[in-house]
């Protein structure tokens, strides 16, 4: 087991920017939240672990916002940020690794004036929570295009305005420090990546940890679209089958199990309607989903530990006669990670089945694939030896895509 692998530092970086993708509207949205909700644990003396949840909490509280059918902006998620700050929740409790989480997202919305008839004394949740509600808040007043120190006052009176509702004394106390504090209003407007900073507990990441956030990555990635809920899960178990048979050693079919979770992070950039289409694309609907793979590989590729791993996740709509995508690079580039990812995202997309149409059965699948290896687009070799285990590859297929299609309908029970 390879022990240093990668840092919570830069997982969390490629999340954040990854996240990012959703709208130009809510970019650097999240992680200025981060930065004041640390800031504002900091001045409350809050402890590190609790500093901790603050700068997560901030991050992760409008996760729900990705379970929203189209666009998402920042006054959808104000709109419905009760629902959002819910579905956040239901999400995250849905991994075992991010449930800690869960209850400071739930309560990151709530105002003060319901949190103080809920609960005698606050909790450790519900303080994080306010804290996170604030530095939501202020945020939102933040106008990119003005200079940052002469909007102090005017975001100050209007934290004092809605104070008595939304924000419990203590951090409005908090905020008031905050305040006389040049530094941390230039902080947050003009370094948006500062925030990585903050990371108290920046350890190095082992292979297998990192196998477990990258597929909770994943989740957030189909959860954009139920046409997708299933597919990095579907990709990731068979891209993982055939890195074992063709003889990869342990490690590496890791390595080709997280570059199937994330090998459509980039599809967080492209429009539902588009995701979504029953029918063909329009060449002009096509060249926008192109570019999906083209962020896949601006995301992944400066991420420590994944220089084997980018590639292979960000090349798989490459083809070996160059007339794949977004690179056209010849037979000679592609490697066999990134050749077993090709075969693994296609065998998955043609199996599965989609609200629109139902999966292929076994003989049509073979005869696409079996088609594509002699065109030269796939690999003739990976193509047999799926063939010659496919019972075994497809069920692994179908009970990891299963099992992540489950936690999708878990998770829309509370869709904003």
């Amino acid at each position: 087991m390879i022990r240093h692998f990668t840092t919570k530092r830069d997982l969390i970086g490629g999340f954040a920017n990854a996240m990012n993708l959703i709208s130009p509207e809510v970019e650097n949205h999240h992680e200025k939240v981060a930065y004041l909700a640390y800031r504002l644990a900091e001045a409350l003396d809050m402890d590190e672990q609790q500093r901790s949840l603050a700068f997560a909490g901030g991050l992760l509280h409008d996760i729900g916002g990705i379970l929203k059918r189209g666009d998402v902006s920042l006054l959808d998620l104000e709109m419905s940020a009760g629902q959002v700050a819910s579905a956040g929740a239901a999400l995250l409790k849905t991994f075992p690794s991010a449930s800690p989480f869960a209850q400071v997202v739930q309560e990151s919305q709530t105002p003060w004036h319901r949190l103080k008839k809920l609960h005698a004394n606050l909790k450790a949740p519900q303080r994080i929570g306010q804290v996170i509600h604030l530095a939501d808040a202020v945020t939102l007043l933040l106008d990119a295009t003005a200079p940052v120190l002469n909007q102090v006052g005017q975001i100050r009176q209007a934290i004092r305005c809605g104070g008595e509702t939304e924000f419990s004394p203590e951090v409005l106390s908090a905020f008031e420090k905050l305040c006389a504090r040049e530094s941390v209003w230039m902080d947050v407007m003009y370094r948006p990546q500062l925030f990585l900073e903050l990371i108290a507990d920046n350890r190095w990441l082992t292979l297998d940890e990192t196998v477990r956030l990258t597929e909770f990555m994943s989740k957030i990635i189909d959860f954009r679209s139920p046409f997708t809920a299933m597919h990095s899960a579907g990709v990731a178990a068979t891209a993982a089958a055939l890195a074992e048979l063709t003889g990869m050693s342990g490690d590496e079919c890791k390595m080709m199990r997280i570059a199937g979770y994330v090998h459509d992070i980039g599809k967080l950039k492209i429009p539902n309607e588009i995701l979504e289409k029953p029918g063909k694309l329009t060449d002009a609907e096509f060249n926008v989903m192109k570019e999906h793979v083209y962020y896949t590989w601006i995301l992944l590729k400066d991420v420590k530990g994944f220089e084997q791993i980018a590639p292979w996740a960000a090349f798989h709509h490459e083809k070996l006669n160059g007339a794949g995508y977004p690179f056209h690079l010849p037979e000679s580039e592609l490697s066999l990670g990134s050749r077993i990812m090709t075969v693994a995202d296609v065998f998955s997309a043609i199996t599965e089945d989609r609200p629109y149409r139902q999966g292929m059965d076994r003989e049509q699948v073979i005869a696409v694939l079996c088609a594509d290896a002699r065109q030269g687009a796939l690999s003739e070799s990976l193509v047999r030896l799926l063939v010659d285990h496919y019972d075994a590859i497809n069920a692994r297929r179908d009970a990891e895509s299963r099992a992540a299609s489950k936690k999708y309908r878990e998770s829309l029970a509370n869709h904003p």
